[in-house]
C-alpha cells in the first residue's frame, strides 16, 4: 500500500483529499504545515506528498528544499490556487513534479496521484538497472583484467580470433614465438602474427561448424627455426553459437630435437648391432650345414636354439630401424600404381604353411583384381604380413583367419579377421604403441617384438590411409585397412 503525506493549513482540504484517496486504497497522513511535513518525511515511509503552495510557518518551496535535502527520489505535487499558477510552475522548475490548482475534481487529483507513483516506480526501476549496469561493467572490467593477466602470465602463446579471423586478444608469449617485436594493436589481421594457410584453415573450419559441431583441432607447423604444436578450439556463447576462436601454442622444439636424438641414437646402434649378429647367425649356420665337421644331435639342438634367437635380435633391430625410418620420415618408399588382391595372395601363400603348423585356417576373399592403389610395394607386403601374422599368433587353439578385400566409395577396404582370443576395449587404444603386447595367459608362447603394429600404423599413415579395430574378448578381432583408390587423372 502506498502512503500519501498531505499538507495544508485548511482543514477543509485535508479531510476531503484524505477521505478519497482513502476511498482509493492510499495510506495518508496529514500535515497542517510544511514543518510537520518535513517531520512526516524524517519518521514516517512516505511514497508521494500534496503540498499546499502558501500555508504559515512553511510552504511548498521550503519543504521542496528539505525533500531535495533528504529524500531527493520523493515526488512532490504542489496543490495551488488560480491566482498562483506562475508561483506553482516556479516550483516545478525547482523540482516539483506537478501541481494542481483549487477547487480541483476527485478524479483529476487521483490521476496526478498515480502519475507521480508510477513515476517513482520507474525512477526507482531505472536507478536499479543503472546500478545492475554499472556493477555488471565493473565485473566485466574486473573479469577481464583477470583474464588478460592470466593470458599474460601463460608461458604458451595464445591467440583469440573473432568471426572475421581479426585476432582480438594476444598474449606475450605468443609474439615471442612468432618473432614479433613491434606491438601490434587488437583486432589486427591473422595474417600480420602467422602466414600459415594450413592453420587457417583450421580456424575457418571451426568457425563454418554449426552450433554444437565444433571441434578442437590440432597440427604441428614450423616458425623459422622453432617448431611449434597449435590446438585450436572453438569461443561458444551460451546457446552454442560459434563466436571466435582460442588456439593455444606450444614450442616443441626441445621434444623433436629430443626425438631426433633419439632416432639417430637407435639407428647407431640397431646398425652396429646387426653386423655381428648377422656374422654371428652366418657361422652358425655354416657349422649347423656341417662345414665345420659333423656334430652330435645334443650340440646341433643348442646351436640351432642360438641360431633362433640371434634371428629373434636380428628381426627386432631391423623393426627398431623402420621405426625410425618412419619418425624421421627417412624411409625409403617407391609409391607406384598397385593392385594389392596379387599382394594379398602372395601375403597368404607364404603364411599359409605357418597357420597349417599351428592349426589355422587361413583364406582370402578377394576379386582377381583390385582398384589400384599408389603405395610402395615391400609396404604393402610388410603392411599385411605383420597383420596376417598377428591373426596367426593371437588364435593359439586354431580357428580361422579371413582376408577379405572389396572397395568401398574411394577406398579399397581390407578387413583381417580371425577367432582368436580378442581383448578389451581399454588394450584396442594402445596396441599401435611401440613395444605394447596383450598380457594373456594364451600368448605367453608368442614371441614378437611389440613393434609390428606400431610399423603398420606408420605406413598406413604415410600412405594417406586409415586403420580401425573391432575386437571382442575370446570372440576374435577384425582390422579394417583403408587405402584411398588412385583416381584416373594421377595415373
Amino acid at each position: 500500500m502506498y502512503t500519501v503525506l498531505l499538507a495544508d493549513d485548511e482543514k477543509v482540504i485535508r479531510d476531503g483529499c484524505s477521505r478519497l484517496l482513502r476511498s482509493e486504497g492510499y495510506n495518508v497522513l496529514t500535515a497542517v504545515d510544511g514543518r510537520e511535513a518535513l517531520s512526516l518525511i524524517e519518521s514516517e515511509p512516505v511514497d508521494v506528498v500534496l503540498c499546499d503552495l502558501v500555508m504559515p510557518v512553511m510552504g511548498a518551496f521550503e519543504v521542496l528544499d528539505g525533500i531535495k535535502a533528504s529524500s531527493p527520489e520523493l515526488p512532490l505535487i504542489v496543490i495551488t490556487g488560480h491566482g498562483t499558477v506562475s508561483t506553482a510552475v516556479e516550483a516545478m522548475k525547482k523540482g516539483a513534479y506537478d501541481f494542481i490548482t483549487k477547487p480541483f475534481r476527485s478524479d483529476h487529483l487521483t490521476l496526478i496521484v498515480q502519475r507521480a507513483l508510477e513515476k517513482q516506480v520507474l525512477e526507482r526501476r531505472a536507478r536499479e538497472l543503472q546500478e545492475e549496469q554499472a556493477r555488471n561493467l565493473y565485473d566485466l572490467t574486473m573479469e577481464k583484467s583477470r583474464i588478460r593477466t592470466i593470458v599474460n602470465c601463460m608461458a604458451d602463446g595464445v591467440l583469440v580470433t573473432n568471426r572475421e579471423l581479426e585476432v582480438v586478444l594476444h598474449n606475450p608469449a605468443v609474439m615471442s614465438l612468432m618473432g614479433i617485436s613491434i606491438p601490434l594493436s587488437e583486432p589486427s589481421s591473422l595474417r600480420d602474427y602467422i602466414d600459415d594457410e594450413s592453420l587457417a584453415g583450421d580456424l575457418r573450419s571451426i568457425l563454418s561448424a554449426s552450433e554444437g559441431v565444433a571441434g578442437v583441432l590440432s597440427r604441428d607447423l614450423r616458425k623459422g627455426d622453432k617448431f611449434l604444436h597449435a590446438v585450436c578450439a572453438p569461443v561458444l556463447w551460451l546457446d552454442g553459437q560459434v563466436l571466435g576462436t582460442v588456439t593455444v601454442f606450444q614450442d616443441i622444439t626441445f621434444l623433436k630435437q629430443l626425438d631426433q636424438l633419439k632416432s639417430d641414437f637407435v639407428q647407431m646402434v640397431s646398425h652396429e648391432l646387426r653386423s655381428p649378429l648377422a656374422a654371428i647367425k652366418q657361422l652358425l649356420s655354416v657349422v649347423l650345414d656341417g662345414l665345420a665337421g659333423e656334430l652330435a644331435a645334443r650340440q646341433r639342438d643348442l646351436l640351432e636354439r642360438a641360431r633362433v634367437k640371434i634371428q629373434s635380435q636380428l628381426e627386432l633391430i631391423n623393426d627398431l630401424l623402420d621405426i625410425a625410418k618412419i619418425e624421421s620420415r627417412q624411409s625409403f618408399q617407391q609409391q607406384i600404381p598397385l593392385d594389392l588382391a596379387e599382394v594379398l595372395r602372395r601375403t597368404i601363400e607364404l603364411m599359409q604353411p605357418r597357420a597349417q603348423s599351428q592349426n589355422v585356417s587361413l583364406m582370402l576373399q578377394a576379386p582377381d583384381k583390385l582398384p589400384l592403389v599408389q603405395a610402395d610395394l615391400r609396404c604393402m607386403e610388410e603392411l599385411f604380413s605383420n597383420l596376417v601374422s598377428n591373426a596367426i599368433n593371437y588364435s593359439p587353439d586354431g580357428g580361422d583367419v579371413v582376408v577379405l578385400a572389396s572397395t568401398s566409395g574411394e577406398m579399397v577396404d581390407i578387413f583381417v579377421s580371425d577367432t582368436g582370443i580378442g581383448m578389451d576395449a581399454a588394450e584396442v587404444p594402445k596396441i599401435f604403441d611401440k613395444f605394447y603386447r596383450i598380457k594373456h595367459p594364451k600368448t605367453r608362447q608368442v614371441v614378437g617384438t611389440g613393434l609390428g603394429l606400431s610399423i603398420v600404423k606408420g605406413i598406413i599413415d604415410s600412405h594417406r590411409g586409415s586403420i580401425e579395430v573391432d575386437s571382442r574378448p575370446g570372440l576374435g578381432t577384425t582390422f579394417r585397412v583403408l587405402l584411398p583408390v588412385l583416381q584416373p587423372a594421377s595415373m
